[in-house]
């Protein structure tokens, strides 16, 4: 089972207000219709400013009633949408500013964001471009639009994106951290590291940071690097959401089962639902053969995941091997490849209890499904070999 290393996410950019009193220079010569229009508008920036966004909602609506022609009275009534939630709204409010005023620039970066907050991330995609082309040196919509990309496991684009960030600020700590996550996802775990290490460079108390280094290094196998990652997380903030987790599986990297335990321990501490710490507890109590501590561990992993796989064909097999009930065990596998039928090795467990239990015919079936999904599978032979002798001897007696 591939270990569940917890990363931390991609962060977004934050919307741009722009947000100033209405006050302009030839208010002497307006008209009644204007002067109410920018009565309006003052009290709506000022309601948006004290975050009474329904309230600069309404009196957007209202300035926009006397001039439906204004593109910054609907570029601001988006804002105040998106920030109440109303995303949808808010992209066609962005979208008339737009129709209204073209070259406005921050109007297809924040439609950008409020389409993210919709999954529209293709739209998403277009609408940082368009904002880049208005403004070159926009930062925040390289590092939305490489996020994004992120997302979209466009990886070397977002790479690219990143970089220009880098290119246009050398102590972007976003930029690095973003860059490193995109370079972890694709793979290039080295990569990752020496972003993450800049971070950390330019920030020692980036906690995400340290986290996702030492998911990094537990790639790379090196599980010292990623405990003493892990270690300066829990210094940092013991109660950072799976830190005990990931340094237990480090650890179980390490061997140091009893360490380990303590670490999954701890972790159950603080998240008692924590599935996934029940299973790695009890993989390093089997290791020390600890075997109904392992067996509690692994039914309690079973009762809060009853649709893992794993954990059905780990207590199976632990079951098996410590000589506890056959019937239990392969029960136990019976669920595990019923929720995954494509792993060989969960039908090698079984085709072992059956010839346990003596019952060659239904191993040597087993048996020969894994032949036929690996037919260089010696060990299948072999067993498949063992069977078929043991029940012809069955059947002289």
């Amino acid at each position: 089972m591939k270990k569940k290393v917890l990363t931390s996410v991609i962060l977004f950019g934050l919307l741009v207000s722009n947000v100033t009193l209405f006050q302009p220079a030839y208010a002497a010569r307006m008209t009644r219709k204007q002067k109410k229009e920018a009565s309006y508008i003052n009290t709506a920036q000022a309601s948006f400013n004290s975050k009474q966004y329904d309230l600069a909602i309404e009196y957007y609506t209202k300035a926009i009633g006397l001039n439906p022609e204004n593109a910054d009275s609907y570029a601001k009534r988006g804002n105040a949408r998106f920030l109440s939630g109303d995303y949808k709204n808010a992209v066609i409010d962005y979208t008339k500013a737009l129709e209204l005023d073209p070259t406005r620039e921050n109007i297809y970066y924040n439609r950008g964001i409020a389409k993210a907050n919709l999954n529209a991330y293709e739209e998403v995609l277009e609408d940082y471009t368009r904002e880049i082309e208005l403004n070159p040196d926009n930062i925040n919509a390289y590092l939305n639009r490489g996020s994004t990309k992120v997302l979209l496991k466009q990886y070397d684009n977002a790479i690219a994106d990143f970089s220009k960030v880098i290119e246009l600020d050398s102590k972007n700590e976003l930029a690095y951290y973003n860059r490193g996550v995109a370079k972890r996802n694709k793979g290039d775990y080295k990569g990752a590291i020496e972003d993450y290490s800049k971070v950390i460079e330019l920030n020692p108390q980036n906690i995400d940071a340290y986290n996702n280094r030492g998911v990094a290094k537990f790639y790379l196998k090196d599980y010292s690097g990623a405990v003493t990652d892990y270690s300066k997380v829990i210094e940092l903030n013991k109660n950072f959401k799976k830190a005990y987790y990931n340094r237990g599986i480090a650890k179980l990297g390490l061997k140091k089962y009893e360490d380990a335990i303590l670490d999954f321990t701890k972790e159950l501490e603080n998240d008692p639902h924590n599935d996934s710490a029940y299973y790695e507890r009890a993989i390093a109590e089997s290791k020390l053969e600890h075997y109904l501590s392992a067996i509690d561990d692994y039914t309690k992993a079973i009762e809060l995941d009853s649709e893992n796989a794993e954990y059905y064909a780990e207590r199976g097999a632990l079951l098996s091997k410590s000589g506890g009930d056959l019937q239990k065990a392969e029960q136990d596998l019976n669920n595990a490849i019923k929720l995954d039928n494509k792993d060989s090795e969960k039908y090698l467990t079984r085709a072992i209890i059956y010839c346990k239990r003596g019952l060659y015919l239904a191993a040597i079936d087993d048996l020969n499904i894994i032949i036929k999904m690996d037919p260089n599978n010696t060990q299948a032979y072999d067993l498949r070999s063992y069977a078929i002798k043991s029940m012809m001897s069955e059947q002289k007696k």
